[in-house]
């Protein structure tokens, strides 16, 4: 039983450095492409017609570059974008493929990390209890690094932005993502601690993270009054 545990850890650590490795050399080649810029591109090429509308006096034109529900203007303005956009290099389709999948791994890190921190506390004093949280905690550590990279190729690797909400919720989610594997790690290599003080510290700060993050992720996607009574 005693070289399980190492052998797991060593596991794990791979896997994870792995994905790291190529997740590094692919995107050396390939700019940062993703959703949000490509909707930032958007923004500015709106405001961009919006301008040269408001130049010339046109009283008419102007409201029409800001309605983005009219089907024509925002189909033109999508193929404004798309013509301004060099050629995709196969590494830049790929990752930017890869990061489509972020909004469905998140889900797993979600679903484990407070059931094992509820786990861990009800069964804190029931050794049958040890087993399922050892599970929930690893799992979560294996998930949540995935998720994490996942949305670094949604967001893109470009760190100078000045949107205030992306960078919150990139770096509270690498946060997320990194303790996830680490309390993983923790589990692997102290077991008989899986239900102990530490444990229950960490999964309640990750819970309480993963609460703010999933804030930032509402609102980056449907407006920052999205809770608003």
């Amino acid at each position: 039983m005693t070289q399980v545990i190492p052998r797991s850890h060593a596991w794990l650590t791979r896997s994870v450095l792995a994905v790291l490795a190529i997740v590094a050399v692919i995107s050396m080649p390939a700019g940062p492409l993703s959703a949000h810029k490509d909707h930032k591109a958007k923004q500015e090429a709106v405001q961009i017609e919006a301008q040269r509308a408001a130049a010339s006096g046109s009283a008419q034109t102007a409201p029409m570059a800001h309605d983005m529900t009219m089907p024509d203007h925002a189909a033109a303005m999508a193929g404004m974008a798309k013509a301004e956009e060099p050629p995709q290099s196969f590494g830049a389709r790929l990752l930017d493929w890869l990061g489509r999948f972020h909004p469905m791994l998140v889900h797993f890190p979600i679903a484990f990390i407070p059931a094992a921190l509820f786990t861990a506390v009800v069964g804190r004093k029931r050794p049958g209890f040890a087993k399922p949280v050892q599970f929930l905690v690893v799992t979560a550590g294996v998930t949540a690094p995935f998720a994490m990279l996942s949305g670094w190729l949604s967001g893109g690797f470009e760190l100078g932005l000045d949107d205030w909400l992306h960078q919150s919720h990139r770096w509270l989610g690498t946060g997320i993502g990194l303790g996830a594997f680490a309390l993983g790690v923790f589990a692997l290599r102290r077991p008989e601690q899986d239900r102990g003080p530490g444990m229950i510290m960490g999964l309640s700060i990750l819970t309480a993270a993963i609460l703010v993050q999933g804030w930032f992720g509402g609102a980056l996607v449907h407006g920052v009054d999205h809770l608003n009574w």
